[in-house]
């Protein structure tokens, strides 16, 4: 596939019930949609079929990562959509609400409406009546954070397990509440990061899909890796043992490697039960 198609076209991979469409380039454009989750994940650019999507979690404002909000913001004006909930790093709001309004002068000799969310590290965000995201420490030359995303469900509290329906519903007749609320990973995204923040939050290494990204693969490039602050394949091996997910989908590799070099070195690395669990959207 050359350079010119991987700009382009937009994958799509299935990871259990959640489908990952879009495409990561290390330094061209990194955009991910969970469709069945109403968000995205960063927005270097802004593929039409993204419009319509309510909820863009921004990890840091490097061009290829952020310069496809512009596309957002106006069509979804210009259709008279309501504005999508933009989540960004909290340091860097004023630059590009200056930027976007900039832009929008330029464009339309108007404003147009848009709504931006800061975010920092450590934050629980409800974005919608049954989702949550956990905004993730990352180290990167700017400003960087991941997210991770849970499904908020009530459970029946485990002293009533062994009760019978009628009992149970005698109990909540009365006025006991008999379940607890319980949050369930579903996705975590990591972007531009030199570190993995598996410390950070317990539920993590227990997301069923992990999106991570993955610039540097050879040893050859470990100098370079830590030069740009980007991860290396010897972090994604290290960490493994650790990281429970049924889906680790490894993105934004450099572009000084071919698919087949991608391919080999990758899977060569891990055994075959890990090679399993290793998605590759390139």
């Amino acid at each position: 596939m050359s350079l010119i198609q991987l700009v382009i076209y937009m994958l799509e991979l299935k990871c259990d019930d959640l489908t990952v469409e879009g495409q990561s380039l290390s330094g061209i454009s990194t955009y991910f949609r969970i469709r069945e989750l109403d968000l995205i994940f960063d927005l270097g650019r802004c593929p039409i079929a993204f419009i319509g999507t309510n909820h863009v979690f921004i990890s840091h404002f490097h061009l290829d990562h952020y310069f496809g909000l512009p596309i957002y913001i106006s069509q979804r004006w210009m259709a008279g959509i309501s504005p999508g909930k933009i989540f960004v790093p909290a340091d860097g709001l004023h630059q590009i609400s200056q930027i976007l309004d900039q832009i929008s002068k330029l464009d339309c000799n108007s404003l147009w409406t848009y709504e931006l969310i800061p975010v920092q590290p450590n934050d629980r965000i409800e974005f919608r009546n049954n989702l949550v995201a956990y905004v993730l420490p990352l180290t990167h030359r700017v400003t960087s954070v991941g997210y991770l995303i849970c499904e908020v469900r009530k459970k029946l509290k485990p002293e009533f397990h062994k009760l019978s329906g009628s009992e149970i519903a005698a109990l909540k007749k009365s006025g006991v509440t008999v379940t607890h609320q319980v949050e369930l990973p579903k996705v975590a995204y990591l972007g531009d990061t030199s570190t993995i923040p598996m410390n950070d939050h317990p539920l993590l290494a227990e997301s069923p899909t992990l999106i991570s990204e993955c610039t540097f693969i050879l040893p050859e490039d470990r100098k370079k890796a830590i030069d740009t602050m980007h991860l290396h394949l010897d972090q994604i091996v290290e960490i493994m043992p650790r990281i429970k997910s049924r889906n680790v989908v490894l993105t934004h590799l450099s572009r000084r490697y071919d698919t087949a070099t991608i391919q080999q070195t990758i899977f060569s690395r891990f055994s075959r039960s890990d090679q399993e669990r290793i998605k590759l959207l390139i």
